[in-house]
């Protein structure tokens, strides 16, 4: 049956810390420079005196069937405050959110980035893209948590805007607060 066919059905979304792939990225940091402000603006961050050396990503990944796409979904268990199945059943909360808004969701990327496409990035002699052509271009290709429970949606552009991909943030309460493309 595989994970896929398990969560099809809008609304209907419970994965499991077993749905979760854990997947390792070593990496090496070989300088950094942080300014003070950094820490006051970000508080949680560990102040340590040297950032340089070895160290080891950790992503947990688990996929699923989301507006008829395939969807990785990410989250970094070392930024969990919470017990981590608190957390993944944070995660299935706003997903099913999601899953039931898609919708209002693509209407206010629209909103947000169609002015953007017709006044900046239309290729030469390219005709304006209409609401409907727009909603339906974008596809969900991902959605990463952070440990306070706010997430961040990844829509491939369709070629809107010439590959870079579409980033839409949501708080903890899923309301969206940015819509940006980046890349």
């Amino acid at each position: 049956m595989g994970i896929f066919s398990r969560f099809k059905n809008k609304g209907n979304i419970n994965l499991l810390k077993s749905d979760f792939k854990s997947e390792s990225e070593d990496f090496e940091v070989l300088s950094v420079k942080v300014s003070g402000e950094f820490f006051e603006k970000f508080p949680q961050a560990k102040k340590k005196d040297n950032y340089v050396g070895e160290s080891t990503l950790i992503t947990n990944t688990a996929k699923l069937s989301l507006f008829g796409n395939k969807v990785d979904i990410t989250y970094d268990p070392s930024e969990i405050e919470l017990n981590e199945d608190k957390f993944i059943d944070q995660i299935n909360r706003n997903l099913n959110w999601i899953a039931e808004n898609e919708s209002e969701l693509k209407s206010r990327v629209t909103e947000k980035l169609l002015p953007l496409k017709n006044e900046n990035w239309l290729d030469e002699n390219e005709a304006e893209l209409s609401e409907n052509d727009f909603v339906k271009r974008i596809k969900l290709t991902s959605i990463s948590f952070f440990g306070k429970g706010n997430s961040e949606m990844i829509f491939d552009d369709g070629d809107l805007f010439w590959g870079h991909e579409i980033v839409a943030d949501l708080n903890v309460k899923n309301k969206l607060t940015d819509v940006n493309v980046r890349g």
